[in-house]
C-alpha cells in the first residue's frame, strides 16, 4: 500500500507531498491542474524512462519518493532477501534525476540499480494507463494473484516438490526405455568386460603402490651393499668412523679437565658420537630386513603388467578403468533387472 509520495522540482512541481490512507483514495482537479504530472512522476518512480527535461527550470535535480507499507507482502519480502536489501515494515522508494543526466535509483535508502526499480516496483503499484505497470492486465500475473488470495502457498510447495520428484522418476523411466535395446545388445560384452576387470581385481592406487614397492625390490641387492658398507664404515669395521670419534672425544675430556674452554667442544663431539650410532643402526636394521625373493618380485612385475593392460583398455589410468567398472557393473544389474526396474519406477509414479 503507498502511503506517501514526494515530489520535489520535478515539471512545474516545486515540492509536493501526499498522504494516501486505506480504502479508496481519490485526487480530482481541473484541467492543467497536475494530476497527469503526479501520475508521470509515479512512472519515474517505478522505472519509466526519464530526461533532463523534467527538471524543474531553476533546479539541478528532480526528485521522487514514495513510501509504501509491505507488511506481510511475502514477493517484496523475498525480492529484497535475495537481493541483500534492508527488510523494514515500510519500503522506501526514491529515484534522482539531475540536469548532467546522472540517474541515481534507491531502496531503503540503498544505491540500486533501474532495474531493480523497475522490478519492485512491477510488487507494489499498477498504473491503469501506463502499460508497463498494469500486472492485472497480464495474464501470466494472475495465477500468482489468486494463489495469493487464497493463502496457499504451503500448499504450493508441497505440489512443486511433489511435481519436481514426478518429473525426475519420468526423466529416468524414459532414459531407461530408450536404452532398453541399447542394454540387451551390449549386455554380453560388458558381462565380458566386467569378467576381464575382476580377475585382476585392481585396488584404488594400486599399480602406483607396485610400482615403487618394485623399484626397491628390484634394488634390493644394492641397498643390501650399501646398507652393509654404511654399517661396517660406520661402527663395525676396526679403525670406524665411530671409534675415531670416540678417540677424539677421549681427549676432548682429558682436555676439558685442564682446560674448561673445551667442554663446548666436549658437549658437540658428544653429539656426532650419539649421531654417528643412531646412523649406524638405522642402517644395520634396514639391511637386516631385506629380503631378496626373485619370485615376489617376478609376480608383482606380472601383476603390474596385467593392470597396465587394463588401464590402456579402459582409459588410461586405475582411476578410470575403476570408475567403468562402477558403470558397467550398474548397466549390467539394470540388464539383468530391467522389467523389476520398469515396475518399481511404474509404482512411484503412480503414487
Amino acid at each position: 500500500m503507498l502511503k506517501s509520495f514526494l515530489v520535489k522540482d520535478y515539471a512545474l512541481i516545486q515540492n509536493i507531498v501526499v498522504n494516501f490512507e486505506r480504502g479508496l483514495n481519490i485526487i480530482t482537479g481541473e484541467t492543467g491542474a497536475g494530476k497527469s504530472i503526479l501520475i508521470d512522476a509515479m512512472g519515474l518512480l517505478l522505472g519509466e524512462r526519464a530526461s533532463t527535461e523534467i527538471v524543474r527550470k531553476g533546479s539541478d535535480k528532480a526528485v521522487v519518493e514514495g513510501i509504501f507499507s509491505i507488511d506481510k507482502n511475502k514477493k517484496i519480502e523475498k525480492y529484497l532477501r535475495e537481493n541483500n536489501l534492508d527488510l523494514h515494515p515500510e519500503l522506501i522508494l526514491r529515484r534522482e534525476i539531475s540536469l548532467k543526466g546522472t540517474n541515481r535509483c534507491f531502496i531503503n535508502d540503498t544505491p540500486v540499480t533501474l532495474a531493480a526499480i523497475k522490478e519492485i516496483g512491477d510488487y507494489l503499484v499498477d498504473l491503469h494507463g501506463q502499460h508497463d505497470h498494469q500486472s492485472l492486465l497480464r495474464s501470466e500475473t494472475h495465477i500468482e494473484m489468486l494463489d495469493e488470495f487464497g493463502e496457499i502457498d504451503k500448499i504450493i510447495v508441497r505440489f512443486k516438490e511433489k511435481y519436481r520428484s514426478f518429473n525426475a522418476v519420468l526423466e529416468e523411466l524414459n532414459d531407461i526405455q530408450k536404452k532398453e535395446k541399447e542394454l540387451k545388445e551390449k549386455r554380453e560384452f560388458y558381462y565380458f568386460q566386467l569378467k576381464e576387470i575382476n580377475e585382476i581385481s585392481p585396488a584404488e592406487n594400486e599399480d602406483e603402490e607396485l610400482d615403487s614397492r618394485l623399484k626397491i625390490l628390484g634394488n634390493s641387492e644394492k641397498l643390501l651393499e650399501l646398507t652393509e658398507q654404511m654399517y661396517s664404515v660406520m661402527y663395525d669395521d676396526e679403525n670406524s668412523v665411530y671409534d675415531k670419534v670416540v678417540e677424539v672425544k677421549n681427549a676432548l675430556m682429558e682436555l676439558s679437565g685442564i682446560d674448561p674452554a673445551f667442554e663446548e667442544k666436549l658437549n658437540e663431539i658428544e653429539s656426532i658420537v650419539e649421531l654417528i650410532k643412531d646412523s649406524a643402526d638405522y642402517a644395520r636394521s634396514y639391511r637386516d630386513k631385506i629380503e631378496i625373493d626373485p619370485d615376489e618380485i617376478e609376480n608383482m612385475r606380472v601383476r603390474l603388467h596385467s593392470i597396465n593392460l587394463l588401464k590402456k583398455k579402459y582409459g588410461g589410468s586405475l582411476k578410470n578403468v575403476l570408475e567403468y567398472k562402477t558403470k558397467i557393473e550398474s548397466e549390467v544389474e539394470l540388464a539383468d533387472n530391467f522389467e523389476s526396474k520398469l515396475q518399481d519406477l511404474h509404482g512411484k509414479l503412480n503414487n
